[in-house]
């Protein structure tokens, strides 16, 4: 007879596993070797009460003890029995006690969870017998089993047994297959858990416990028992028994997932990472779930991780591949596989899922493939990298960034290899020299600018990488780093680890000089910079012949490692002997990458501060000053020849005169003194004590490389609206506020005034409504209670055709709200100020001493800005006090009484409206005082704009028989569409007449006003 021991387990599971996870039970019952286990007494034998259960076993006993009756013992529990010789019966006692021993779960297989045969239960049950002794079994004396399966030579099934249906005949007497449903719980059952959850709830948890364990004994298939028990074990701060009790229940809710669920993620959060043991215990939860439902998608996503964790890579993929095919096309199941299959090194098949749910997502709308993004994009051309195919991944990256940006049907670049100018960031000055070109025919955004930066950076590696080797393309795609920016909002802090790739991958190639311009700035990441990092930087170092500079590499890595001193001399003194022989043939290289990509004279400035690193320190400084000013001149003359030719829309002209501006703005704003983080030092001078010498005798002779600062100025503000122009809104935003970030423009209102007015005309251009009114506020701000301020904000929302949605926004309107205020705190007197204010006013406007400037009377066109806010917002009722208060000011404006009529009419039209008659009677009061003073002037046109306004009110309120006779005036008095006397309403009037006929089917009405006013 051998003794049971569970089966192997497919996903490496052991019986040291196996005992670990039924220590839960050993936890919080008695231990299981005391008892004689087997797997499917539970299953043949399914709960019933305690006594028929007391009694099936007594039975049992005697039979063991030779045909002695036992007897129940009145000093022990009611569970308790003594046989025949005095012993107390232990099998009893813990088969009543623990019912989960009798039915433990081996979690080897699937095929575990099936039904034995009546043979296989006999033969467990016959194992309760002890025929050589009488005595009975004892915690240290346990009985043993015979291992499942019949005994050999024994067959399962033969012909002579078996029925016609196929099956033996003994599984044809009824027995039910698996897992029953509980009895229902009894009375007692019921009263014992009810007494039990009070006291939990009573945070008596003692008492609480003993109950729970009294109703358990009653009735262990009840899940709610173990569950509370769980819950009192979890409120004492015990989590291992609650673990272990709520494991030990979860075996009675067979088909109910949730809590096997809750068991794996409370031993995932307790485990660490590397805890197999523990990740083992939770994977067999989730097998268990599986084992019901195997279509479960929550538990196949959990497995698979662990699976992976655990090692079991072919079937994390597998339950992977399980997941694609219940819910196909899933981009997070696909970027697991990638990682898998790489790991694996299967690539192609990651590829080929990945084409399967590509050709999806392009057969849909791309609205609804949001789903599929950049990361996917990424990973699926890195695939193809891993394999070294670079020429495939630049193609496929371009194409799915072709389809994600909604130019799949640009075709003209499908068969466009030669270079990469498909996604430079501006159309000029490669892209419109390409034959079929056209600007504007998809949006500027659609093209470099709506590349993830990543994504160009890894377009850049391929091509370094790629069999041709296209350097002047990878460069050009690694200079969108901007690698010479030191301000504070450069990319560098934004993107340190594509500042490395970039660097790597041009030390991998050999261009080791540009490689340099990558890895010196990342010194200013901290979180970047490790002995790798430093080893690198060293070889490159070591390349140009900068022994000097890697020697100190090398110290850093030393100091870091703490590795020896003298091994580090030597590795330094090697790089020195070696400087000499490397720095011609470094700046040769570096010269020929550089020369056919930059203007000649950007050029020429690279080669020589590429030089000047492989000589002495001591290089003088005035002679490399004198370098850069003299190219930044070269770059201007060549603009001021262009800028004629450029403002005549001449396509080379305005690319060549951009790629000159670009390169004067990049060395304008690479001087980190005209761009202090502090804003309190956004002062220029030498009086602040800054120890910038260039700077300061730039800023006295005022003027940067020899070209003054207000040619600057002019250049930037070109460059802004030739962008605004060309449609690149952000081109034209980025150089503007270039400017305005300078401290040199900062402190010059001329030409702060200068920048804001180029930038809402920019704004206007391109018809961005949005920005035209942040920078409207701009003017307000700093011309605070000027008239022409509020007007500049009414006229530029005029102007752009966007609606009214940015005009009366929640900003704008607290805005315009925060001047009125301070307007009235200036008028009103110091006494009223704490009586009638609850916050002090916001002045931004300040005299020549540094004194608020105060308003001196109401204005006007404030009010009526604010009126129109809240009006446009359908707040009539509000905007009716701002009316009143401007025409308390001016009772006889015709605008102002035009707009009191309105806001009466409009507001008679809300349902909420208490006497809409009245409302109506007081709006044409206000709009006749209207109408009269504009018939007293001697404009005509104004005249025929009351007679139109009077009209359509009356339309409005759907009296058409009183306003045909205004229409008709207002076509009686049409001015001269093509002269200068003003606005002419005619037309309008006579489309409101042919509709007004229309309704009453006077068709030759309809057709004498279309004909004679409405027909070019």
């Amino acid at each position: 007879m051998e003794e049971i021991t569970p089966a192997d387990s497919d996903d490496g599971f052991d019986q040291d596993s196996e005992q670990d996870l039924h220590s839960f039970s050993q936890s919080t019952y008695p231990d299981p070797d005391t008892v004689v286990g087997n797997p499917w007494w539970s299953k043949a034998h399914p709960p019933s009460s305690p006594a028929a259960r007391r009694d099936g076993l007594l039975h049992d006993l005697e039979r063991s003890h030779g045909g002695s009756q036992p007897k129940a013992n009145p000093d022990l529990s009611p569970y308790h029995v003594t046989t025949s010789d005095g012993s107390v019966s232990q099998v009893l006692e813990t088969r009543l006690a623990n019912p989960y021993l009798v039915g433990r779960y081996d979690h080897a297989s699937e095929s575990d969870f099936a039904l034995p045969e009546e043979d296989d239960i006999d033969e467990s049950l016959s194992g309760l017998s002890q025929s050589s002794s009488g005595d009975s079994p004892t915690k240290s004396q346990p009985l043993t089993l015979r291992r499942r399966g019949r005994p050999s030579g024994r067959g399962r099934c033969t012909e002579s047994n078996r029925s016609r249906g196929g099956l033996p005949r003994r599984s044809q007497k009824g027995i039910k297959r698996g897992h029953r449903k509980p009895l229902e719980p009894t009375n007692e059952f019921k009263a014992l858990h009810a007494q039990a959850t009070m006291a939990f709830i009573d945070a008596d948890y003692e008492l609480a416990e003993q109950l729970t364990l009294q109703a358990i004994l009653l009735n262990p298939e009840m899940y709610a028992a173990h569950s509370l028990l769980s819950e009192i074990h979890t409120a004492r701060g015990d989590y291992d028994k609650a673990l272990a009790a709520l494991f030990n229940g979860a075996h009675t809710s067979y088909r109910n997932p949730e809590p096997w669920f809750t068991i794996a993620r409370l031993i995932i959060a307790r485990a660490d990472d590397d805890d197999h043991s523990a990740l083992r215990d939770a994977l067999y939860c989730y097998n268990r779930i599986l084992v019901v439902d195997p279509g479960n998608i929550d538990a196949l996503h959990h497995r698979a991780p662990l699976r992976r964790k655990l090692g079991y890579k072919r079937r994390a993929a597998d339950d992977y591949e399980h997941l694609l095919r219940l819910d196909p096309h899933d981009v997070d199941v696909l970027r697991s596989l990638a990682a898998i299959y790489t790991e694996m090194d299967k690539p192609d098949r990651a590829i080929e899922l990945y084409d399967q749910s590509i050709l999806h997502y392009q057969s849909v709308d791309i609205q609804r493939t949001s789903t599929f993004s950049w990361s996917d994009v990424n990973i699926y051309v890195e695939l193809f990298a891993y394999q070294q195919r670079y020429a495939e991944a630049i193609m496929k990256l371009k194409s799915l960034s072709r389809w994600l940006l909604g130019r799949r049907n640009d075709v003209l670049w499908e068969t466009f290899s030669e270079d990469d100018r498909e996604w430079d960031l501006d159309d000029y000055p490669r892209r419109v020299l390409v034959h079929g070109f056209e600007s504007g025919t998809y949006p500027g955004e659609s093209y470099g600018s709506g590349m993830p930066l990543e994504l160009h950076v890894k377009l850049g590696i391929y091509r370094l990488k790629s069999q041709d080797r296209q350097v002047e393309e990878a460069t050009a795609r690694f200079e969108l780093l901007k690698p010479h920016d030191s301000s504070s909002k450069a990319r560098l802090y934004d993107y340190p680890d594509l500042f490395r790739d970039a660097a790597d991958a041009l030390r991998d190639t050999g261009f080791y000089h540009e490689a340099l311009r990558y890895y010196e700035p990342l010194q200013e990441i901290s979180d970047s910079v490790d002995t790798s990092y430093y080893a690198d930087m060293a070889a490159c170092y070591k390349a140009v012949g900068l022994g000097t500079e890697a020697g100190d590499c090398f110290r850093i890595i030393a100091s870091l490692e703490n590795d020896q001193s003298d091994k580090t001399e030597m590795l330094v003194r090697t790089e020195v002997d070696e400087r000499d022989k490397n720095e011609a043939m470094t700046a040769s290289s570096l010269e020929n990458h550089t020369t056919s990509r930059v203007p000649a004279t950007l050029a020429m400035l690279i080669s020589h501060q590429s030089k000047q690193r492989t000589r002495p320190p001591d290089l003088n400084r005035e002679l490399r000053a004198r370098l850069r000013e003299e190219t930044a001149r070269a770059l201007y003359g060549r603009t001021q020849e262009l800028l004629a030719q450029a403002r005549e829309d001449n396509p080379e002209a305005i690319a060549q005169w951009m790629a000159n501006s670009q390169e004067l703005v990049d060395d304008f704003r690479a001087h980190r003194g005209f761009f202090p983080s502090d804003k309190g030092l956004r002062v220029y001078g030498p009086q602040q004590g800054r120890d910038d010498p260039e700077l300061d005798s730039a800023v006295a002779a005022g003027d940067y490389r020899g070209i003054p600062f207000s040619s600057w100025l002019d250049l930037m503000l070109e460059y802004a609206l030739l962008a605004a122009r060309s449609h690149n809104s952000t081109k034209a935003y980025e150089i503007l506020k270039i400017a305005d970030d300078a401290n040199v423009f900062y402190c010059s209102p001329d030409s702060m005034f200068l920048i804001h007015v180029c930038w809402f005309t920019c704004a206007l251009i391109v018809n961005d409504h949005e920005t035209s009114c942040s920078v409207a506020r701009w003017f307000m701000k700093e011309f605070q209670f000027v008239t022409d301020g509020y007007r500049l904000f009414s006229a530029v929302n005029r102007l752009c055709d966007g609606g009214n949605s940015w005009f009366n926004c929640g900003p704008s309107q607290k805005y315009v709200l925060r001047q009125l205020k301070a307007m009235d705190h200036s008028l009103v007197g110091q006494s009223q100020h704490r009586i009638s204010f609850q916050e002090k006013a916001s002045y931004t406007t300040r005299d020549d001493e540094g004194n608020p400037i105060q308003a001196s009377d109401m204005d006007l066109s404030l009010l009526m800005l604010y009126g129109y806010i809240l009006y446009l917002g359908k707040s009539y009722s509000l905007a009716l006090n701002y009316f009143y208060r401007a025409f308390a000011l001016a009772p006889t404006n015709p605008t102002i009484n035009l707009s009191l009529a309105l806001a009466y009419i409009q507001h008679a039209f809300k349902r909420q409206s208490e006497n809409r008659h009245h409302l109506v009677t007081q709006g044409l009061t206000f709009l006749f005082t209207y109408y009269d003073l504009r018939h007293k002037s001697q404009v005509q046109s104004e005249q025929q704009e009351a007679d139109f306004n009077v009209a359509r009110t009356y339309h409005m309120l759907g009296l058409t028989h009183l306003a045909i006779p205004y229409y008709e005036r207002c076509l009686a008095s049409q001015t001269d569409r093509y002269g200068n006397t003003g606005v002419d309403f005619a037309v309008e009037a006579a489309f409101a007449l042919r509709n007004i006929w229309a309704a009453d089917e006077q068709m030759t009405q309809v057709l004498d006003k279309t004909s004679k006013y409405l027909m070019m």
